[in-house]
């Protein structure tokens, strides 16, 4: 899946890469290694790609963001020629007002320069100077010209023909830049385009993100085809852990830049407030499931700076994706990818020329670090389809007797109506699907109603609903979902923990039908607290590891032969247990399940029933006070502050698309699955960071310092906790890259 989401927009990118590979398979790429285009020459293609539709989607009933799956595609092919320049002057000229390219081909200056425009006599302007280099001016019919005018930059449709162009010695040959140069050229009036250089830069930053994102994905499909089959050392190279982990962070680095393109082009594809230059956060493209959108900032001023701050994380992360992945697809075919022959390099020279026109991502990280600092945010919103309003009035009514309840009390008072877990089925729950399930959230954060989280417990409800007796779930669900009974977690062991099939604890059954446990589990929060534990232990030895496991309910505080001895952390602090199992007896009913099948019964979490509402707010109050410190840093502090702006934005993208496909009936794409892998490192350098800033005062448990030390000491866990990021690498590249086990 790429960068768009729903079912038109997959079709609309498997139509791009058949087109594409009918009209300019890889060989004419090649042909343009030696033969660059030449001024004037229009692509071969350019026609039948105009006839398809695929040239400007966006003035043809689509959006921008329809556009930027487009791009995406044909980066993907290697689309040689104008195209990406095209695109954007296409857009430009249509903010503008202007008189459109339809199938001429277009390219933009992203800067004046050394071109400067006076008042031409007689009416309109004359140009004089040279531009900076310019993609894919060679083959344009119109340039967009930058000029300094009266102090400042404004742009100008030309005619190429009146201009004299000259293809450089690219370091892209197959989509090469060109000097443009301007001679006492006269611009009629109409042709100075009315538009804004923050539009102009935020429209260029979202269409190269969005190519940048088709670089990358190449890059990847590429190296990890390649690790399936090329064998060293008796084995594909893919098996290997080094290799693993490479092609699963390349998948990393490109679901965070599709995230963040995919919302650029919403927030870039509304035309309001672009009489000052500025433009207001849109919504997407509506589907039949739901919109995804940008709340109303406000004002015209305020929604520009939201445009304008994702805009640059898009381009810093994309950018700096593309430019990676191509280096790291080289390493991973070794010398083949080193030659000539090989389409490699060609995506390596793609993605230099891109980051060289438009800056590394520091500089967009910074660009989008002040922004921030000036109170630029970007909200996301999840807008439900019509059909949501027949479940909200229920919802609504059921809900208002929460109303000024404390959390643990209002999960007390909705358990019994199906509304604290309505993704479980009745009586527990309401039995919802997506958008029923989104309505309960809205309307509870509508009324102010928390509902206390039922922490472990929310694996051991669905658990016990797939495989428990009825005696099982009569004495556990209800009790359970009021929040009246607490649960831990007996699963992991010294030697047991992302391996966790690997775990030694013996469960064996006795003569009257019960069950002796002996053994140890660690790590585990709540033991001493909780009324009732799930334990996972071995109930046959001989069997393979992933079978011969049961799963038990424990009662903790009734069961003779358990020892609970808190671990301290390297905080100090006792939040997790070991619990120690001496001939403690099981009754026959503790049993969950099959006597082996245990494993099965700890993998059930109803997982793609539960639909959650992604947050609205992407920067969470570690990164606000951050970025609040930002102003009086430099800019190398600035540009960690952005990466981790970026992060935090990409995540809140991801969790969003995620809830529009499963609103929508679609299978959620890779990003759902490397969100933990974003998610921890995340949080782990956003505490360190703020430590460092402290300085000498961070070196002391003292005032701010024992918070910053305290968190950043507690961080350690978040990579190591629920399966180590390792471990986490090698399932990505396993699952959804394809890659051989070991």
């Amino acid at each position: 899946m790429g960068i768009g989401i729903t079912q038109e927009q997959r079709e609309l990118a498997d139509a791009v890469r058949g087109w594409v590979a009918r009209a300019v398979p890889p060989e004419e790429v090649r042909k343009l290694l030696d033969a660059p285009p030449q001024a004037g020459a229009r692509p071969g293609y350019w026609d039948g790609l105009a006839a398809s539709g695929l040239l400007a989607p966006h003035l043809e009933g689509g959006t921008l963001l329809d556009l930027a799956v487009v791009v995406e595609e044909a980066a993907r092919a290697a689309l040689p020629g104008p195209f990406l320049p095209s695109a954007l002057a296409s857009v430009l000229l249509d903010r503008a007002g202007a008189e459109p390219l339809d199938a001429r081909v277009g390219a933009v200056a992203l800067g004046a320069g050394g071109v400067t425009a006076v008042a031409a006599e007689g009416g309109g302007w004359r140009l004089d100077g040279v531009a900076p280099p310019v993609l894919g001016a060679a083959e344009a019919d119109l340039v967009l010209l930058a000029a300094e005018t009266d102090g400042a930059a404004r742009w100008y449709a030309v005619d190429a023909a009146a201009l004299e162009i000259r293809t450089h010695e690219s370091a892209d040959p197959t989509r090469p830049t060109a000097e443009v140069r301007a001679r006492a050229v006269t611009v009629p009036p109409g042709r100075l385009l009315e538009l804004d250089p923050g539009l102009v830069r935020d429209l260029a930053r979202t269409l190269f993100a969005a190519d940048a994102c088709g670089t990358a994905a190449w890059a990847l499909h590429t190296a990890a085809e390649y690790a399936k089959t090329r064998e060293q050392f008796g084995s594909p190279i893919g098996r290997f852990q080094g290799v693993k982990h490479l092609c699963a962070d390349m998948l990393v680095r490109l679901e965070q830049a599709r995230a963040l393109a995919w919302d650029a082009a919403n927030s870039a594809g509304d035309t309001a407030g672009e009489t000052t230059g500025e433009t207001a956060a849109p919504t997407a493209a509506p589907t039949a499931a739901g919109t995804a959108a940008g709340t109303a900032a406000g004002t015209a001023g305020q929604a520009a700076q939201a445009r304008s701050l994702v805009a640059a994380l898009a381009a810093a992360t994309a950018l700096d994706a593309a430019w990676s992945c191509a280096k790291d697809c080289i390493q991973i075919l070794g010398g083949i990818g080193f030659t000539w022959e090989h389409d490699a390099h060609l995506y390596l020279r793609r993605a230099l020329v891109a980051r060289q026109l438009l800056g590394p991502g520091d500089a967009h990280r910074i660009h989008a670090v002040r922004l921030a600092a000036a109170g630029a945010r970007r909200e996301l919103r999840l807008e439900l389809p019509p059909e949501a309003e027949a479940h909200r009035a229920a919802a609504r009514a059921a809900i208002a007797g929460a109303r000024g309840l404390d959390p643990a009390a209002a999960r007390r008072a909705l358990a019994p109506t199906g509304y604290a877990a309505p993704y479980l089925p009745p009586p527990y729950g309401l039995g919802a699907g997506p958008v029923e399930q989104l309505v309960v959230q809205q309307e509870l954060k509508e009324a102010g109603v928390r509902i206390a989280d039922l922490g472990i417990a929310t694996w051991v409800v669905p658990s016990l609903l797939a495989y428990g007796t009825d005696e099982q779930r009569a004495a556990h669900l209800l009790p359970t979902l009021r929040g009246d009974t607490t649960w831990c977690q007996l699963f992991s062991e010294p030697g047991a923990g992302s391996d966790l099939a690997s775990l030694r604890t013996r469960a064996e059954r006795t003569a009257d039908g019960s069950w002796k446990v002996n053994g140890q589990k660690v790590w585990t929060s709540s033991a001493h607290t909780a009324d009732f534990g799930i334990l996972l232990a071995r109930t046959d030895p001989a069997a393979p590891k992933h079978k011969g496991l049961g799963y038990f309910v424990v009662d903790m505080k009734n069961t003779p032969g358990i020892e609970i001895r808190p671990l301290k952390e390297i905080t100090g602090e006792a939040l997790f247990n070991e619990v120690w199992f001496e001939d403690a007896v099981l009754p026959a009913d503790a049993l969950v399940g099959a006597a082996d099948g245990g494993w099965k019964v700890a993998r059930n979490t109803l997982g793609n029933e539960r639909v959650h509402m992604a947050d609205q707010m992407t920067f969470d109050t570690g990164l606000e006070a951050l970025i609040a410190a930002s102003a009086g840093l430099d800019d190398c502090y600035r540009a960690r502050i952005g990466a981790l702006a970026a992060e935090a934005h990409a995540l809140a993208c991801i969790g969003l698309r995620t809830t529009l496909q499963q609103v929508s009936g679609l299978e959620p794409g890779a990003g759902a699955s490397v969100r933990k892998l974003v998610q921890t490192p995340h949080q782990q350098r956003t505490a360190e960071l703020a430590l460092e800033l402290l300085g000498p005062a961070g070196a002391v448990r003292e005032g701010a310092g024992e918070r910053a030390v305290h968190g950043t000491l507690m961080s350690r866990c978040l990579t190591i906790a629920g399966g180590t990021t390792q471990v986490q690498l090698n399932v990505v590249a396993e699952r959804i890259l394809g890659l051989p086990r070991d």
